[in-house]
Order: C-alpha cells, then sequence, then structure tokens
C-alpha cells in the first residue's frame, strides 16, 4: 500500500533510532484534520447564559431521596449484584467470549495505576509508556501471525469496524468496488452489524450439518463482489473450522480478503496463529483473551492486525 492511505484509521505513530542504537517512540498524532476530537484543554469555552429560566413544575426546593442508613445502602447494592450471572455464579455454556476463564489477578495488573497517562504528557517523558506499547505491538503480531497492528481502536466491535474499514479501503485503492460480505450464521453478532455500518451487503452463510462452514454454500456465496468472509475460529459454537485452509483459498481465489474475528483466540494461542491460516485481517479482542475487564464497549483497546499488503 501506498504511504498516503492511512488504512488503520486517522492515527499514526513510528519509531526512530538514535546514534547510540537506542530507540525513542512516538505519540501517535492525528493526520486527517477533518476528524481531528481536540483534546479538553484545547477547546474553548462554550458556556452561554440561560435565556429562560426553567419553570416552576420542572424546580424542586430538595432532592427526593430516602433517607438510608449505610447497611441497608450496601444490602441495596448487593442485593442488586446478586442478580448478576457471572464465572462465580456458574456455567455460561456460549461457545463466544465466555467459553475460557480468567484469572481474577489479571484485572489488578490491568488496573495499574500506572497506566493512567494524562493525553497532555509530553512524548519524552512517555518514552517508557510508549515502548510498552511498541512492544505490546509486535507481540499481538507475533501472536496473531500478522505483519503489523494498530492500537487506535477503543473496543472489540470498534476493531471490527476499524477492521473491516481496511477492507473496504483495500479493494477501493486498488479500484475494486465491491459491496458484500459473507459471514456465516453462526458468526459473532457484531459481524453482522460491522459490514452494514461500512456499508456492505451482508451475505449470511447457512452453517453445514457439523456447525461448520458447508464448503458448497460457500462456493455459491463467493463471487467477484465479494469483499470479505468473517469468520471466528473456533466458531460461536466452540467448533474448530478444520477446511480453515480451502476456505482461505476458495475466498483468496476471488479476490477476497479472510477477516478472523478473535473472539475465541484464547484456543489457539500458543497452538497455531490466524495468520498461518490464510487470514488477513484480525481483531483482538484483549479483555477476552488477556483477561483486561469488560468496560460495557471496551476496557480501551480492540487492536488490529494485518498482514503485508494491508499495511499503511
Amino acid at each position: 500500500m501506498n504511504d498516503d492511505h492511512d488504512l488503520a484509521g486517522s492515527q499514526q505513530s513510528d519509531t526512530s533510532a538514535n546514534a547510540d542504537g537506542s530507540r525513542t517512540y512516538d505519540q501517535a498524532r492525528w493526520s486527517d484534520e477533518e476528524r481531528y476530537e481536540p483534546l479538553l484543554s484545547e477547546k474553548k469555552s462554550r458556556e452561554v447564559a440561560v435565556e429562560t429560566p426553567l419553570p416552576d413544575e420542572l424546580t424542586r426546593d430538595s432532592l427526593e431521596l430516602p433517607a438510608l442508613s449505610e447497611p441497608e445502602l450496601a444490602r441495596h447494592y448487593t442485593r442488586l449484584s446478586q442478580m448478576n450471572y457471572g464465572i462465580e455464579s456458574g456455567p455460561f455454556p456460549l461457545g463466544s467470549c465466555t467459553m475460557k476463564y480468567n484469572p481474577k489477578f489479571t484485572e489488578d495488573v490491568a488496573a495499574l495505576s500506572d497506566a493512567a497517562v494524562h493525553p497532555d504528557r509530553g512524548e519524552r517523558s512517555l518514552q517508557g509508556t510508549l515502548g510498552v506499547l511498541a512492544q505490546l505491538q509486535d507481540y499481538l503480531a507475533r501472536i496473531g501471525g500478522m505483519d503489523a497492528v494498530t492500537l487506535q481502536p477503543p473496543a472489540g466491535a470498534a476493531g471490527e469496524l476499524t477492521g473491516v474499514l481496511m477492507a473496504k479501503a483495500y479493494h477501493e485503492h486498488n479500484g475494486d468496488d465491491r459491496g458484500e460480505i459473507v459471514i456465516p450464521d453462526s458468526a459473532h453478532g457484531t459481524n453482522f452489524a460491522s459490514a452494514a455500518m461500512a456499508g456492505f451487503d451482508v451475505v449470511e452463510l447457512p452453517s453445514g450439518d457439523d456447525g461448520c462452514v458447508d464448503l458448497d454454500a460457500l462456493d455459491g456465496a463467493l463471487s467477484d463482489d465479494t469483499a470479505a468472509l468473517m469468520l471466528t475460529n473456533p466458531n460461536t459454537l466452540g467448533l474448530f473450522e478444520r477446511d480453515i485452509v480451502e476456505i482461505a483459498e476458495m475466498v483468496h481465489d476471488v479476490g477476497g480478503l479472510l477477516y478472523y474475528d478473535g473472539a475465541n483466540l484464547n484456543a489457539l494461542l500458543g497452538r497455531a496463529r490466524p495468520g498461518d491460516m490464510g487470514f488477513d485481517i484480525m481483531h483482538y479482542n484483549v479483555h477476552k483473551t488477556f483477561a483486561t475487564p469488560h468496560g460495557g464497549g471496551g476496557p480501551g483497546a480492540g487492536p488490529v492486525g494485518v498482514v503485508e499488503k494491508l499495511a499503511p
């Protein structure tokens, strides 16, 4: 890809070598002024005077809160917590997201206060943090068998959308207008949403009797209009797609890309890599695979990896 096509989003980061052989890590910077979101410290005050006072029926002299003792309040929230269902309550047999167990102590590691870096800090004072992030990119690339990784997406679903937009940008860069993404009916639910949000028509692929991709159905679904096949492996039923190499060949033969949803990457760690199976793009769900806490939209990271032909 040419340098003027930023497939990984509108932020870029790099490293540079010093004369003594050490490396200086550069902070990511926005390269698209139209989509630039200023920091709070860069924004001017938007305070305006209230033109019309609130009507009397919308105002009150005191808050209508019950007078509760501390034990009563503690019991209230404890009771609410008992309505939750988690790994401490019992098994949750869905094949995606929840078929693995992450030790609780890793949440303490992920919540270390030293990671809370203020965005206004200068690069020279952030070399340690930026170095750790660069090392993380390298680790994730090697784990997934990818050639490049971006840490910019803020959550798993956001990373998924980023990956789909990368596929779209790749085809557009090659002058290839493709409008369809093929997704198995057993896929993670966000796959369908991400493809549609990126402007693609979704072709739903029925599973075979064994719960895996039906190769005959896949052959009928693929065409010159196929931008990508989105696949989770093992799939949402917890089954490994044994025909993955043949699936990759079929997708690549029509000029499409193979997208890996990392929801169940735990099952492959140390045993196999998506890149070696023929996947071109993948997103990592770090809150699932590496035990950072779930955050109602992500704990702050949804890394995306790509092979060389998609790297910016």
